[in-house]
């Protein structure tokens, strides 16, 4: 079996927002009303995978495909709420669309996942008619939601009936390219596992990961679970369940930093940062040893927990996904640099890029609405304190103004996965902090430093979350060290920049 696990970068992709279901503008919309309509977004993403590829990543991650539901839908209809695990969404492309994706993906040498919603599907799926043992009850005997989701119902996996279909539904998709050269069953690589640790008996995942496991020997399979907390991330670890998003590292993200009035990155804590019991520890580090401090928390509370090596788990790390919109436009160009650099340079990680993040994109692409307000705003610095500023969910993209940004976010991340990518040490090494020997008080730390072992050979790593440039007096390169990615001129770390050193 080969494993690609710890290698894998993830490239998200909102089909919506490749906009190519629809005229993108006046001249091709006269083409389509002539009858030449544009390619479903299937077929254009799978046209355009070259793009992926360039860009280095290498598993490409679809929100769920399937058809969406329509009793109670919510504005245009969300990916979340699926009516039918088995086909693919006519807004997307057909099931061969799919499968021919999948296919060029595999001869590109990239992996493919599906989202997917354990938790529920859409009220009316077919299940709601022919198996209703499989729901929750509400109190009224109508199929129950969780939170504000009134377009779902929620599934019951104390039903047999639904642990053996649910099962199903996972092999259907591994294996619905029909056997490979081997003889092997062939599909996707994966699943991102909506909320996963929703579901009202987690020991159905205790059942389904050692049998899919099973059921496809020869392959190394991704099953990301959408968690939240650390408890419940190393439960399902527990459970089989290989990889979770690391919501410690996006909150501290999304917590710690705003911008000033310019839309440049400043620390500025939220209120929500010392209420939020989940983030306690992340707060008092924060206070006592500044945003330096913070980070180290975060992946400390991991470090501690998981064994070193390319077996896993895994966390995905991130400062854009769908549901949290734009770290460029939350937190401004400087956080999102620091904290993807730390991303692709710690431990048990799995860096994690959100379709147009690559071309400085600040919009949250749509899940409900066309255009409209969100609620994953920004906190904006001010001389009289901090304002919010709504974010904005559009299906197109807003992307870095001129092409040479849009170039300069590209190289960025371009490089960031080459460095990951080519030093084994980053992959599969150990993972110890170091003291980078920054002369400030502690609570106004911004330099994290560590160390990146594997066997003989060693990284040193230093990232600047901060807006000053920073003396780091124990992190100058030490004779027979060369830099490998970054600069440190005269000792100095610039702000949100990073450096790696290699050990001789």
């Amino acid at each position: 079996m080969k494993k690609w696990i710890s290698s894998a970068i993830i490239y998200q992709v909102n089909l919506r927002s490749l906009a190519a279901r629809d005229p993108r503008n006046a001249m091709e919309a006269f083409k389509s009303a002539a009858g030449r309509p544009p390619e479903s977004p299937l077929a254009y993403l799978a046209r355009n995978l070259s793009a992926i590829k360039k860009l280095g990543a290498n598993v490409v991650y679809l929100l769920p495909p399937y058809p969406m539901g329509i009793h109670g839908r919510k504005g245009i209809g969300s990916p979340y709420s699926s009516r039918d695990f088995y086909s693919v969404e006519p807004e997307y492309g057909t099931r061969e669309e799919l499968a021919e994706l999948v296919r060029r993906a595999h001869r590109m040498r990239l992996k493919v996942i599906l989202d997917i919603t354990p938790n529920h599907t859409a009220r009316d799926h077919a299940w709601i008619t022919s198996n209703p043992e499989f729901y929750v009850k509400a109190p009224n005997g109508e199929p129950f939601y969780d939170c504000d989701w009134s377009d779902t119902a929620k599934l019951d996996y104390t039903a047999p009936g639904l642990r053996r279909e649910m099962i199903e539904v996972y092999h259907h998709w591994l294996s619905f390219l029909g056997p490979d050269v081997a003889g092997q069953p062939d599909g996707v690589d994966g699943f991102r596992l909506d909320m996963a640790h929703f579901i009202n008996d987690k020991g159905f995942w205790n059942e389904a990961m050692p049998e899919l496991k099973a059921r496809h020997p020869s392959r190394q399979l991704l099953f990301l679970a959408e968690c939240y907390g650390t408890q419940n991330n190393m439960d399902l670890f527990a459970r089989g369940i290989n990889a979770a998003y690391d919501d410690d590292f996006y909150k501290t993200f999304s917590y710690l930093y705003g911008v000033d009035e310019e839309g440049g990155s400043v620390i500025c804590p939220s209120p929500d940062a010392e209420t939020n019991g989940d983030f306690l520890d992340k707060w008092e580090a924060f206070k006592a040893r500044g945003i330096a401090g913070a980070v180290e928390t975060a992946l400390l509370n991991y470090e501690s927990l998981l064994p070193p090596g390319e077996d896993g788990p895994f966390l995905a790390r991130y400062t854009d996904n769908h549901d949290e919109g734009r770290g460029l436009y939350r937190a401004g160009p400087g956080a999102v640099r620091a904290m993807m650099q730390v991303a692709f340079l710690s431990g048990h990680s799995l860096p994690f890029i959100l379709t147009g993040q690559e071309f400085g994109a600040l919009n949250r692409p749509s899940i409900h609405a066309r255009i409209g307000l969100c609620d994953k705003g920004r906190r904006v610095k001010t001389p009289k304190g901090a304002r919010v500023e709504a974010g904005l969910e559009w299906e197109g993209n807003i992307f870095a103004r001129t092409p040479e940004e849009r170039s300069e976010w590209f190289r960025f991340y371009r490089d960031l996965i080459q460095l990951r990518l080519k030093n084994r040490e980053l992959l599969r090494g150990r993972f110890q902090l170091l003291d980078a020997g920054e002369e400030v008080p502690p609570a106004d730390r911004t330099v994290i430093a560590f160390e990146r072992r594997l066997r003989r050979s060693a990284l040193r790593c230093a990232v600047n979350l901060g807006p000053e440039p920073r003396q780091a007096a124990s992190f100058c390169p030490q004779p027979g060290e060369t830099v490998i990615y970054g600069q440190m001129p005269d000792g100095v770390l610039p702000p949100f920049s990073a450096v790696v050193l290699r050990s001789a």
